[in-house]
């Protein structure tokens, strides 16, 4: 179906360097948009715990940073730095980044026994909650 005469050889020649200019100037493109990554992220709640679920596939677990500060959950990922490697990618999307993301914690999250997973892709935090410090809702009548 194809000949490979010297004008198709041209062509895929000419395509080849196209297609790595465009990937050039693509992922600078992507790179300057996605500085800030904010991972997507679930928050459950029952009588007992909130559950908080950080959707990060590919990313190695000792690179994460738990931390809570005047009632502020702070998760963290420090990529590794990547070395120029011989490898030359045709196309690339996935890029481990390093992300920082913060939530306000109510009063009545606990500051013990706060427990950490990451399985399959999900970093997974349990926050106990402190039933001595809940305080439920005031309902004001407006008069």
């Amino acid at each position: 179906m194809f000949n490979r005469n010297n004008n198709t050889a041209d062509c895929f020649a000419k395509y080849g360097k196209l297609k790595n200019q465009f990937e050039q100037q693509f992922g600078k493109f992507r790179n300057e948009f996605s500085r800030d990554i904010r991972p997507l992220v679930n928050i459950e709640e029952n009588s007992a715990f909130f559950t908080l679920q950080l959707y990060a596939a590919g990313l190695k677990k000792e690179q994460f940073k738990i931390e809570i500060k005047d009632k502020i959950l702070t998760i963290s990922y420090e990529a590794p730095v990547q070395e120029q490697s011989e490898e030359q990618y045709m196309y690339r999307e996935f890029i481990p980044q390093s992300f920082s993301r913060s939530f306000q914690l109510n009063e009545q999250v606990s500051n013990v026994n706060l427990t950490a997973s990451y399985e399959e892709g999900i970093l997974t935090v349990i926050l106990p909650k402190d039933s001595t410090s809940y305080r439920p809702a005031q309902h004001v009548k407006v008069g």
